[in-house]
């Protein structure tokens, strides 16, 4: 079980990180041929949870801080238990920051549960002995499972009903870390913000009116800020008409406009990929709390 920000992170998949590790510090001793080693600066390894859509106001809240870059450190508790669910050990961490989010390759062919991975960084951590309490909680979030197969994507003006896939990337924020003499445990801040670049897979059948507005972007010199676009990716569910989450993307231009290779006597569907630089994100997700 994850908590956030005083909230329970719904469809938790997986969670790994928050391991105890130092810099070693060599002593080369030319007189005796050895080497002594010690260990000098302290860190903790950065968390990655593996979450769903529906994941909760808490982790909601903080990864679209994040994507505003109003980074927000938040305190929380990863909590491990047994096959009966009951509390085993549990991690409380302090002072954390979002370092990356992973949107998964989205297709309309894929029969895969739909997980975002996302990544931060703590401040401090504190293991200790689980009470033996069963691992349950009020998530208070009323959203179905959400899959990579449903989503819709928006591009401008350009005709997008016929995108069959989105390629995963991944939103990343550095963090740097502030070491204090007095104390073991550096402080964190965030550094460089990283916006990825999206790759779209997009049917043939819509190619001339994609066709021509690359033209105009790459060979006629219509590509100023001016005549950058706006974007999203709605996450979608079953009924393809529900919106349960999105990503926007701001001031996107033209990056690479090519076609997919020719095959004789194939029975692939003719496709052409586009790619994007996209310089600002928003992540927002939709549903409701308690």
């Amino acid at each position: 079980m994850l908590a956030v920000g005083g909230y329970n992170v719904a469809f938790l998949k997986k969670f790994s990180g928050l391991a105890m590790e130092g810099d070693v510090v060599t002593h080369e001793l030319g007189t005796t041929g050895r080497q002594t080693k010690n260990i000098a600066n302290i860190k903790w390894t950065p968390a990655k949870a593996t979450v769903g859509m529906g994941m909760g106001k808490g982790m909601s809240d903080w990864i679209d801080a994040a994507f505003k870059r109003n980074a927000i450190p938040q305190d929380g508790a990863f909590t491990s238990g047994d096959f009966a669910h009951k509390a085993q050990s549990k991690a409380d961490f302090k002072g954390a920051l979002v370092t990356g989010v992973t949107v998964p390759k989205l297709s309309g062919d894929s029969k895969d549960a739909g997980y975002i991975d996302v990544e931060f960084a703590p401040e401090t951590v504190r293991w200790s002995k689980g009470d033996n309490s069963v691992l349950q909680g009020d998530y208070g979030v009323k959203q179905k499972g959400w899959l990579c197969s449903m989503f819709s994507v928006e591009m401008g003006s350009l005709p997008c009903k016929r995108v069959s896939s989105v390629d995963s990337f991944t939103w990343k924020c550095g963090v740097t870390y502030d070491q204090i003499g007095i104390t073991r445990e550096p402080t964190i801040h965030p550094a460089k913000v990283t916006v990825p670049d999206l790759k779209m897979s997009i049917s043939s059948a819509d190619h001339d009116a994609w066709a021509q507005a690359a033209k105009k972007w790459f060979i006629d010199g219509i590509h100023l800020d001016a005549d950058e676009m706006t974007g999203r990716v709605a996450f979608l569910q079953g009924d393809m008409k529900t919106e349960v989450g999105e990503v926007v993307f701001k001031n996107v231009g033209f990056k690479k406009f090519s076609e997919d290779d020719a095959e004789a006597n194939s029975e692939k569907i003719k496709r052409f990929n586009v790619e994007f630089y996209v310089e600002e994100m928003e992540m927002k997700m939709k549903y409701t709390d308690k």
